[in-house]
């Protein structure tokens, strides 16, 4: 193991919530049960390690988890029903295919090439990662937290969502939507529900989301201070960095820890937690094919998040 990965094994998974429902593999229980909870940040690798394979793509997934990194994946649900993973609502960026999520079929999508023109020395990679759940599964060293985005609540989605969890690797989960199908559908079932989440950008806004009782997690775009995040802790919340677009400073995953950050996401998750270039060999695709850097196709909307 490289210098480099050792450096990354401090990283220590917890239950968490973040984005808008959150799983934890079910290797985690037995964890939490033996180990005290201490205020180390998850890290949530956006689309996946983007930066050295296709987003949200089974190489994707595979990289974040040889760095230790637990994974932020967007879901969308196509016109026949079933669940795809894609962080955009149309597979126009992403794939050499056009159109909206939701008027394609998963026959279709699978048909996609999501690989070939994203980054060189991938072959096509199927739009549908899915799979990626029993990647995890097999691959995983540690428990891996997943962060389920649901920017499009569609029909009957939330409880797929669930049921497809169950049926998978999952055993604990966070509903962090506001949606009321949303907490229906995890009622009932074994995961816990809350309430919401709330997305914020400075000190005042941050004082006046403490005092929202519906406010369970907060997602930020700056690091609180120390006695900020005490006071959110004092209140059983839980704060999470959004880190925008390109931001990769090295000093924020100290920063974070310092003030006791739940978690952060971001697309650079290589370059917050370890300092270098990660070895190229150590990030292979599923395939076989070996990663390179990203182009810049790979970057989402100006202005977008996790």
């Amino acid at each position: 193991m490289s210098a480099h990965l050792a450096l990354c094994r401090r990283l220590r998974l917890h239950l968490v919530a973040a984005c808008v429902v959150m799983f934890t593999s079910a290797h985690s229980a037995a964890v939490a049960q033996t180990q005290p909870v201490i205020r180390e940040p998850v890290l949530l690798s956006h689309r996946g390690l983007v930066r050295h394979a296709p987003e949200n793509t089974l190489p994707a997934f595979e990289a974040a988890i040889a760095l230790g990194a637990s994974i932020e994946l967007d879901v969308y649900q196509t016109s026949d029903g079933q669940l795809v993973v894609i962080h955009d609502g149309t597979v126009d960026r992403t794939t050499n295919g056009t159109g909206r999520i939701g008027d394609l079929t998963l026959a279709q999508i699978r048909k996609l090439d999501a690989g070939s023109g994203s980054i060189r020395g991938f072959g096509p990679e199927g739009a549908d990662a899915r799979r990626g759940f029993g990647l995890i599964k097999q691959r995983q060293r540690r428990p891996i937290t997943i962060a389920l985005n649901m920017k499009v609540i569609s029909p009957g989605i939330e409880a797929k969502i669930v049921k497809w969890s169950r049926n998978t690797i999952f055993s604990t989960s966070c509903s962090l939507s506001a949606s009321p199908p949303t907490r229906a559908a995890v009622q009932g079932s074994q995961f816990e529900a809350a309430n919401t989440i709330v997305k914020i950008y400075d000190s005042k806004q941050f004082a006046t989301a403490l005092k929202d009782p519906l406010a369970d997690c907060l997602w930020v775009g700056y690091v609180p201070s120390r006695e900020e995040m005490n006071r959110a802790h004092k209140l059983k919340k839980q704060v999470w960095l959004s880190l925008k677009i390109g931001d990769r400073r090295p000093d924020i995953w100290d920063m974070a820890r310092a003030s006791g950050m739940d978690g952060i996401c971001t697309d650079w998750p290589w370059n917050v937690v370890c300092t270098g270039e990660p070895p190229s060999d150590r990030f292979v695709s599923v395939s076989g094919a070996a990663s390179s850097p990203a182009p810049s196709n790979t970057d989402v909307p100006a202005g977008c998040s996790c």
